[in-house]
């Protein structure tokens, strides 16, 4: 097996396995611990998916596309400590002026720790994409992914405590990085040198619109579920969490979708291959919406009746607003290769900025959905976000392609 095929394949069955952790925590932390205590976890693993977004600082796609060496490898690992340090300074804050109780502080905050080490990981698996060793990445994941579900399950059923759960699996995760991760890149010959916070600074600025991008992003899909957590139960957080499940799929199946392609992208933008280039991406879309138009077909006929087995509720009272999620994950899930593009193209400004409008929009749209209709409000709301920010992407990149199609021209006149 050539290794292009090896890496997708590899990369493939890992992100997928490891998509359905949060599936499976879900469906243990409900049958087991009731609705209320499911509630506090989907809220608290919703919040630290938001901050792990300040601890990776998305920096991986700018790393792996930095073909030109602009930075050196230890570059990216102090902005990864700094970022991590920051994450969690702000993790301790945000329970404190919440004032949530002790047990939901204590969640969020061990969910938290767990995105430091997913933070962690995600910087080692850089090294090993760029090196063409994707595969290896997709073996971790794989790995974590079963010893995760089986850490969280055994210790939830052992204490009834979802708490106990996640600070099991924190330890467990932090374990794995450290016995199988950092051995992977130990052949891996690393750029060094010396801190310096010049060379951090310029770092987070180069990226910086792609993390207020991605943080933007990530707020807007869980934009109800802050509004929800104001004006409903945590029962009802239970309820729309499970609903919005499958949903995140679309974005996971995005990237590693995207992922092997994207060193590929960043030659064919340097080497101004307008038609390499074009070819790659109408792929990347193409199957992006066709597997978006399938996930939908199955979702209608399966989704309700699979989703009620599974975590023992009753799910059938809201098919519609599962279907309306669906098919505005369908937009997220486009939405997600396309920005990977972009960030190649380096174009992320002008999507942030429009974002921004979005973003601020939402916490009053939200807010109005959720008083007015509860969940079917939440599912609305997600819906329009996700469809707007993925149309004001492809405007972005029908751009950008014409401006690449330009400079084009030129190389060959």
């Amino acid at each position: 097996m050539n290794i292009d095929k090896k890496n997708f394949l590899w990369n493939m069955i890992g992100s997928t396995s490891y998509a359905f952790i949060s599936l499976f925590f879900t469906i243990f932390a409900t049958r087991i611990n009731g609705e209320e205590k499911a509630g506090i976890y989907s809220y608290a693993f919703a919040t630290a998916c938001i901050l792990y977004i300040l601890g990776s600082y998305v920096v991986r796609a700018f790393q792996v596309t930095d073909i030109s060496g602009n930075f050196s490898d230890s570059d990216y690992i102090y902005n990864r400590i700094i970022t991590c340090l920051l994450m969690m300074i702000i993790s301790v804050l945000f329970v404190l002026i919440r004032g949530y109780s002790a047990y939901k502080s204590f969640v969020i905050l061990i969910l938290c720790l767990f995105k430091v080490f997913e933070a962690i990981s995600e910087l080692l698996y850089a090294f090993l994409q760029k090196n063409e060793r994707l595969w290896q990445v997709g073996v971790s994941f794989f790995v974590k992914a079963v010893a995760l579900t089986l850490i969280f399950l055994i210790s939830d059923l052992l204490t009834e405590n979802v708490a106990i759960a996640c600070l099991s699996v924190t330890l467990c995760y932090l374990l794995l990085v450290l016995l199988f991760d950092l051995p992977n890149i130990k052949s891996i010959s690393l750029s060094k040198s010396k801190f310096s916070f010049s060379r951090n600074n310029q770092l987070l600025k180069a990226c910086f619109f792609t993390f207020a991008f991605t943080a933007m992003n990530t707020y807007l899909i869980n934009a109800p579920r802050y509004a929800m957590d104001k004006h409903l139960s945590d029962s009802a957080q239970t309820i729309y969490g499970i609903i919005v499940l499958p949903a995140t799929f679309m974005s996971l199946l995005g990237q590693y979708i995207i992922h092997p392609f994207l060193t590929k992208i960043s030659k064919y933008i340097k080497e101004k291959d307008y038609q390499g280039l074009k070819k790659s991406n109408l792929t990347i879309i193409a199957v992006m919406a066709i597997l978006g138009i399938l996930v939908f077909g199955v979702a209608y006929f399966l989704e309700a009746p699979v989703l009620s087995l599974l975590f023992g509720i009753d799910l059938n009272n809201y098919r519609t607003e599962m279907l309306i999620i669906i098919a505005g994950s369908m937009f997220f899930g486009l939405e997600t290769v396309v920005s990977f593009i972009l960030i190649a193209f380096r174009k992320m400004t002008v999507l942030s900025v429009s974002l921004f409008i979005i973003t601020i929009a939402s916490i009053f749209l939200s807010k109005y959905a959720v008083e007015k209709s509860g969940i079917m409000g939440a599912s609305v709301t997600y819906f329009i976000l996700m469809s707007v920010a993925s149309v004001i992407c492809l405007i972005i990149f029908a751009f950008s392609m014409f401006e690449f199609k330009k400079s084009f021209r030129k190389v060959n006149l």
